[in-house]
């Protein structure tokens, strides 16, 4: 089969996968009492993380798909929480090119809003399972530190520092989608274990591709993951500092990141994507599963890519 061809049955596949969940999503939520403040968090996701696990759920040959979708509406709804809390802490304005819901509804109630979405997302993870439940629990609290040490953290990080933080805040929800869609196939213990690493891979390589992209347009939201960007009241502290200790570094890196940060995660993005290549490569699965698993990861990569083109 030609690469061509390839590359449009895998977006094929894709594009099925991501309607199978929206009907699903829509269905479930048609006739709930919360059903608009449902449709404003969850609508114009890019449903990676719910993809990610049909993925894999179709891979190992899952029996229960329905099942799968439940799971992976789960993950979503948590992952869709997750956003309204940190637009709250950064303060960010615009969500997918909508008003914030703490702009739409206030702050209190939308505070409220995300915590009762997450409990329905773990009412959900419950109904399946005790496995499934402690997958959600643990990465929630994975979730939770990693966006408590960014807050903790608005200093100039090291390198292994940041990695930590996005393995921990965003990387840990690829990785349970992974291991979800893994779980609910049946599948050995090993095949887990691995299919868990890819996932993380995964999300890895698809935040670092969004703080790449943010470094290149120059336009750094308040919630970048990259920290070496610190907010402006941080900043403006910085330079206080240095005229109270009169140590005076030159004024350009108060501003702006090291040169080198566009090399690093460049790489660190390659890394990850061989990395995710090597653990599908391992598996013993049908070929055209393969394919799909090992494009995954690229198309995550190159749908914060897709964002240089977009015009303002």
């Amino acid at each position: 089969m030609l690469y061509a061809e390839k590359q449009i049955e895998f977006q094929q596949y894709i594009n099925k996968l991501r309607r199978d969940f929206e009907l699903y999503l829509i269905s479930k939520f048609k006739n709930s009492k919360d059903s608009e403040i449902l449709k404003g968090v969850l609508s114009g996701g890019k449903r990676l993380r719910p993809i990610l696990l049909l993925l894999v759920f179709n891979a190992l040959d899952g029996k229960d798909f329905e099942k799968a979708l439940e799971v992976a509406l789960a993950l979503e709804l948590a992952h869709s929480a997750s956003l309204v809390h940190d637009d709250i802490i950064d303060m960010d304005l615009e969500r997918r090119g909508k008003p914030t819901l703490w702009r739409q509804i206030g702050i209190g109630r939308a505070l409220i809003q995300g915590h009762r979405v997450i409990n329905l997302a773990f009412k959900i993870a419950l109904k399946q399972g005790i496995d499934i439940a402690k997958i959600f629990l643990t990465t929630w609290e994975r979730a939770s530190n990693g966006a408590l040490e960014e807050l903790k953290n608005r200093e100039l990080p090291g390198k292994t520092m940041y990695l930590n933080i996005i393995r921990e805040k965003t990387a840990s929800l690829f990785e349970a989608a992974a291991e979800c869609g893994a779980i609910l196939a049946n599948a050995p213990e090993e095949i887990i274990i691995r299919l868990k690493k890819y996932g993380e891979n995964v999300g890895i390589a698809y935040q670092l591709a969004d703080d790449y992209v943010d470094l290149l347009k120059g336009s750094i939201s308040m919630s970048s993951h990259l920290l070496i960007f610190n907010r402006f009241e941080e900043k403006i502290r910085q330079i206080m500092l240095s005229i109270i200790l009169r140590r005076f570094p030159p004024f350009r890196r108060l501003l702006y990141p090291r040169l080198d940060w566009l090399e690093f995660l460049f790489e660190e993005i390659k890394k990850n994507l061989r990395e995710a290549v090597r653990i599908v490569d391992s598996l013993s699965i049908p070929e055209i599963h393969k394919i799909y698993l090992k494009k995954f990861p690229l198309y995550c990569v190159r749908s914060m890519f897709s964002e240089l083109l977009t015009k303002k």
